[in-house]
């Protein structure tokens, strides 16, 4: 029995050993990279913000009025279901910012949000002033890419071939060698950014057919494109 036990013992100590061993054969390395690609998408995002500091129920029906103008207003816009998400009403009531000396008001808050993405630039323009003609005042509008989810494997795949890159050459100053990849965690946060067209020719070839033509002209004109980053961190095991 003790000799069963020891042998256990050196089997643990020697399995012990093993690992801080491969520790010491590894090597973590940092990868970044950055694929692009044209903005080819606008997506719109309302607050709907409705108040009254008398009734619920006039709020709501403030609300309702907004958010029966924002629905004709889709409509009247042929923007397909499968393009516009929302968010149901949130319902609360708020202290007011009085000044000094001055009692705290409260009121009735209702909001709601509505996305919609529109899968041509050209409409941006058309789609931004009917907003603004009808009354909606609180939106807000972003460059987006029909290829991001794509981009977004890209650009993984690329962060980790720089890694790999970068672990053979600390490998080959340090006279050792990469055997394998141990493990790969993703530790970026993948949000696009938007950066113009540094080619003069691309520029100007989009920059023709971008909205098809306002004799004042709109910086919608003016090509976009979307950027996405990712930073993966690689370990690596050597010979």
């Amino acid at each position: 029995m003790k000799k069963l036990l020891l042998a256990l013992l050196i089997l643990v100590s020697g399995i012990a050993s093993a690992q801080v061993l491969a520790s010491e054969n590894r090597i973590v390395v940092m990868g970044q990279a950055t694929v692009e690609a044209p903005a080819d998408q606008v997506s719109f995002n309302i607050n709907l913000l409705s108040t009254d500091t008398l009734s619920l129920d006039k709020m709501y029906a403030k609300h309702k009025a907004m958010e029966s103008k924002i629905y004709r207003i889709l409509k009247d816009l042929n923007i397909p279901s499968d393009k516009i998400s929302y968010s149901l009403l949130s319902v609360g009531k708020r202290p007011s910012y009085a000044e000094k000396d001055e009692d705290i008001v409260w009121y009735f808050e209702g909001t709601q949000e509505i996305s919609f993405t529109l899968d041509s630039l050209k409409t941006y323009p058309a789609i931004r002033d009917r907003l603004i003609r009808e009354g909606v005042i609180r939106f807000g509008s972003a460059f987006t890419s029909s290829k991001e989810e794509e981009m977004k494997k890209e650009v993984l795949t690329k962060a980790v071939k720089v890694a790999t890159e970068k672990a053979e050459v600390l490998a080959k100053a340090g006279d050792r060698k990469i055997k394998r990849i141990v493990k790969i965690a993703d530790t970026d946060d993948t949000d696009p950014m938007f950066e113009n067209y540094t080619s003069d020719t691309i520029y100007a070839v989009a920059g023709a057919d971008a909205t098809g033509g306002s004799a004042e002209g709109t910086l919608i004109e003016i090509p976009q494109n979307i950027s996405v980053s990712a930073t993966v961190k690689v370990t690596f095991q050597l010979k």
